[in-house]
């Protein structure tokens, strides 16, 4: 009977345990403009539904700021929005561009600057693709016509996560007027699908930190997909 006892004690406490794990804190940043943050819900929802908890990041640009929430947080996503400064790369403003909030644009730059730093997972979405490609020394096409607005197939390369998740191919949300640019792209950093008409929809660093940007929407596609992605960062974050 002791010996019983034993054994159920042991098991409760495993199970008290496991039970008072903590979900992981994700750092999202947000939209801002004309003083106002926002963003998309399927952001949050994203990430809640797959057991993390979301604690979005207001822009600022005080570095020791960042740096004592950053200890908080156990991963980052980084969403979309308007263009960032083409300066940045070695380019010019083009016709189609609008730029984003100065303010929110800086942020994001040393956001991604501390996050990287950090060690921690990562995930670029759209915009944040592009800023993970800018951020470690590469360029952007500045327009691409026929991704705006619509659905289109992406074709992962094998050896990857995106392929473990999706295999040989996906269809995918296009929402996008620019994208990372293949032949400016860190050497640390591999591209790991293409469109049909060879546009960049995700990369993936090749080091030991979890770090992957994809151009299309992940928290857009259908729920069984969806989580097939989110769910391997959440876990990365763990």
């Amino acid at each position: 009977m002791k010996k019983y006892l034993i054994l159920i004690i042991i098991s409760l406490t495993l199970f008290l345990s496991c039970s008072s794990q903590e979900a992981p804190v994700i750092g999202m940043t947000m939209s801002y403009w004309e003083g106002k943050y926002a963003v998309n819900k399927s952001y949050v929802d994203a990430i809640r539904e797959n057991g993390g908890r979301v604690r979005l990041i207001p822009c600022s640009e005080n570095e020791t700021l960042l740096k004592e929430e950053i200890k908080e947080l156990d991963g980052f996503v980084f969403i979309g929005g308007r263009d960032y400064i083409p300066q940045w790369y070695g380019k010019e403003m083009h016709p189609s561009m609008t730029l984003m909030d100065i303010h929110r644009a800086r942020f994001d730059s040393l956001f991604m600057h501390l996050a990287i730093e950090s060690g921690k997972p990562i995930l670029g979405i759209c915009g944040g693709e592009q800023l993970l490609n800018i951020i470690t020394g590469g360029k952007l096409i500045r327009d691409i016509p026929n991704h705006r607005g619509v659905e289109h197939m992406i074709y992962p390369e094998k050896d990857s996560h995106i392929y473990e998740l999706f295999g040989d191919s996906v269809i995918v949300n296009s929402t996008h007027h620019q994208c990372v640019d293949p032949e400016f792209l860190n050497e640390n950093f591999r591209v790991t699908a293409w469109s049909a008409d060879s546009i960049v929809e995700c990369i993936e660093y090749e080091g030991k930190q979890w770090i992957l940007g994809t151009q299309f929407h992940p928290e857009r596609l259908p729920k069984e997909q969806r989580d097939k992605l989110i769910s391997i960062f959440i876990r990365e974050t763990k």
